[in-house]
């Protein structure tokens, strides 16, 4: 699906052009930015590379309530990550300038992404003065399973329904393990070995049992936690920062669409959005990239594209959620959705968002521009400017020029070292057909057999399949459908951080292989958190196919091994009589207080004393005991003990 980002841009550029006065972007303070600028930096620190159905606490202050006492440490500090399954309720606190607060909370949720996109979730990002509590059913289960038999040849898609994505086929005779039907009977949920699948009831034998299966979920859909919500928030903005606006921005995987349920209203996103609860009593959903739906696949859908606003009122609060108390508003029966263009202030007021999604690396870049006839006439040349994250394939792929002549017409030795706002000379349909990428491909690897291009490579299927939604730090395999007839494939990394974008890694694949192994350490690719890869598929130096590169976070360096904290202690009568002396010495600098306990005979367990860091080394003494045993000395935080030998009378 085509990003729309250019709506967002657009009203933006309205404000700068002609001078449009937008309260929300007012600024009062000077701390205001560096704030803002901290947290969201932190929050892509805190949180990349979050696996499915996982939360985050990105920047001070977030709060939770949870299905389970976890300990009072749970999920309490910026960094802490957590299974969504977990949750009640998740809050974030309003700007607070004397605290240095704001809080902001990033979710990975499956919602209905199928299992055979390993790496591909939604994104949640919870600002400012807001909550969530989840909605979805945390009984719901899947029953007993039944086996089915498909009769004929048949596809299988991700939902009940061919809207949905179609993710594999099925010859007749296969046989499945079906677990849940859809609401109308006719479709029915099996387990692939890569997860769950639908396909059609009159594909498979019919037999009464599967009329026993559970319907579950939405449209018969098993939701995942936060796949329904309740949202409620504070939509108001300090007025010493015009960047805090409290809101729960929700980012689909690119070209999947996805269904949730908010406040009770169905909503299918393919897009970037904001929800909002304004003035306690309205949901208010606007689109900044692509398009939502709401209650789709009835007669009363809406459509939401970029640049557009949606509101409904809602009902009186009362106990629906998972939490047990009543706070929880759905969508009111006795008002309509009221769609509008959405105002360049509304619009301006949202720029954290895709702050936010920059420095987490989830900014999704648009899809290249197809050929457009007369861009670039073949024998004529025109000057291209650089966009940030574009490299040399790319453009090429654009104008359907070679590299090496786009190199070759401006002076280029390095094919990485393109800038934004550079402009290229561009030589219209020189190489004519897929660019050439020996410039930046060295020698394939022994084995890989080099061919001419053909019609046998099939692209149909070629696709990469994971990681789409982080990196690790390390060691990273990297996994794609194959395009039958290549003769190898290449994995192409990009560094958007300290590279702005320049290729910085190249690996290779023979052919017939679906999955490659390599090393992301800062040694072989670089500094920074914000990331890209793609796979191609080669044949004779020249790409046949490409995925296409995907821009994802890759997860920070891991702390080194912390050394075990070493001291001594010992004790001894004295040096007066009815007194105990307990030394310490050599105990590191990182630890803050150190705690000292005994057993006395006379006054009983857990006597001592805890005391302050530094002095690192240094002696107590206890007035008043009689005799002594089961000595120790523990510092902190570590935790380190140093048990003390023996008993004795003082």
């Amino acid at each position: 699906m085509l990003r729309q980002r250019w709506m967002v841009w657009l009203w933006l550029g309205l404000v700068a052009l002609f001078g449009i006065t937008v309260p929300a972007l007012a600024q009062n303070s000077a701390d205001c930015p560096a704030l803002v600028e901290l947290a969201l930096s932190q929050v892509g620190n805190n949180c990349g590379n979050l696996g499915r159905n996982t939360a985050c606490y990105g920047y001070n202050r977030v709060d939770a309530t949870f299905v389970a006492d976890f300990g009072p440490e749970y999920f309490s500090r910026p960094a802490d990550q957590s299974p969504l399954e977990n949750f009640q309720t998740i809050r974030t606190a309003p700007l607070d300038m004397g605290l240095d607060q704001w809080g902001v909370a990033v979710l990975n949720v499956q919602a209905n992404v199928p299992e055979t996109l390993p790496g591909q979730a939604v994104t949640f990002l919870l600002f400012g003065d807001s909550e969530i509590e989840n909605a979805a059913d945390p009984s719901a289960s899947v029953g007993a399973r039944i086996a089915v038999i498909t009769q004929v040849g048949t596809t299988l898609f991700s939902g009940p329904g061919t809207n949905t994505n179609a993710i594999s086929a099925a010859g007749p005779g296969t046989v499945f393990d079906a677990s849940t039907r859809s609401a109308d009977g006719q479709w029915i949920q099996v387990q692939l070995v890569s997860g769950a699948a639908w396909l059609e009831r009159s594909a498979v034998n019919d037999t009464p049992m599967i009329d026993t299966l559970p319907v579950t979920g939405q449209n018969g859909v098993v939701q995942s936690p936060m796949q329904a919500f309740y949202l409620r928030n504070t939509p108001g903005q300090d007025l010493a920062c015009g960047q805090t606006l409290s809101m729960l921005a929700i980012q689909s995987p690119q070209n999947i669409e996805v269904d949730l349920t908010v406040n009770g209203a169905h909503i299918r996103l393919g897009s970037l959005v904001a929800l909002q609860v304004v003035n306690d009593d309205t949901l208010k959903l606007t689109t900044l990239e692509g398009n939502a739906e709401i209650e789709p696949d009835t007669p009363n859908a809406i459509q939401v594209p970029a640049g557009m606003t949606a509101t409904r009122c809602l009902e009186s609060p009362a106990n629906l959620g998972n939490d047990g108390v009543s706070n929880d508003r759905v969508i009111g029966a006795a008002c309509g959705w009221e769609s509008r263009p959405a105002t360049p202030e509304e619009i301006a007021a949202l720029q954290a968002i895709p702050t936010a999604l920059d420095k987490l690396g989830l900014t999704q870049e648009d899809t290249p521009p197809s050929t457009v006839a007369n861009e670039c006439p073949v024998g004529s040349t025109i000057v291209h400017t650089v966009s940030r994250g574009e490299n040399l394939y790319r453009i090429g792929l654009r104008y359907r020029t070679g590299m090496g002549a786009i190199m070759a017409a401006n002076g280029l030795t390095n094919p990485n070292l393109l800038y934004t706002g550079q402009q290229l000379t561009i030589p219209c349909g020189v190489d004519t057909g897929l660019p050439s990428v020996a410039p930046i491909i060295p020698t394939p690897l022994p084995g890989v057999v080099v061919q001419p291009p053909n019609s046998s490579t099939q692209c149909g299927g070629f696709r990469a399949t994971s990681p789409l939604d982080g990196l690790s730090y390390g060691s990273e395999t990297f996994y794609w459908d194959p395009a039958p007839g290549a003769a190898g494939y290449v994995v192409n990394v990009y560094n958007y951080d300290e590279a702005g974008g320049a290729q910085v890694g190249t690996f290779f694949a023979n052919a017939g292989a679906t999955s490659l192994t390599a090393d992301l350490s800062i040694e072989s690719i670089g500094y920074g958190f914000a990331f890209g890869w793609e796979v191609v598929a080669l044949i004779n130096d020249q790409v046949a196919c490409s995925s296409g590169p995907f821009r994802v976070p890759r997860q920070a360096e891991p702390a080194p091994p912390q050394q075990p904290v070493t001291f001594s202690a010992s004790w001894a009568c004295g040096p007066s009589v009815g007194q105990l002396t307990v030394d310490y010495a050599n105990i590191p600098s990182s630890q803050t207080s150190v705690t000292i306990t005994f057993t006395d005979s006379m006054a009983g367990s857990g006597q001592g004393a805890t005391y302050a860091l530094p002095p690192y080394s240094g002696s107590k003494i206890f007035n008043g005991v009689f005799t002594v045993s089961a000595g120790s000395v523990t510092v902190f935080p570590s935790g380190a003990t140093v048990n003390l030998p023996g008993s004795m009378g003082c």
